[in-house]
């Protein structure tokens, strides 16, 4: 179990609907990350579409909002997916 509060997921949960992990990835979900095993889920992005290929637009610290391949390191981060109601 991570240490510290998992704010984003919480606030997530408040305001979105969780989507069931073997769902097929659509365009707009929101997908929550945890970048190091045991750290609390602090990144988050939305799910989109390049050229038939899975993306996403996040945004992280000292970089513009980009939009980035849905890769394998990627997903393996993914921890929880959520919608909109």
């Amino acid at each position: 179990e991570p240490e510290g509060e998992e704010r984003l997921w919480r606030a997530a949960l408040r305001h979105l609907r969780p989507v069931d992990a073997p769902a097929v990835l659509m365009s707009g979900q929101v997908l929550l990350f945890r970048m190091r095993d045991g750290a609390v889920a602090k990144h988050i992005g939305l799910v989109a579409e390049t050229a038939g290929q899975a993306s996403f637009i996040h945004a992280y610290s000292g970089h513009a909002v980009v939009e980035s391949p849905l890769s394998a390191p990627w997903l393996r981060r993914v921890v929880a997916r959520f919608e909109f109601p």
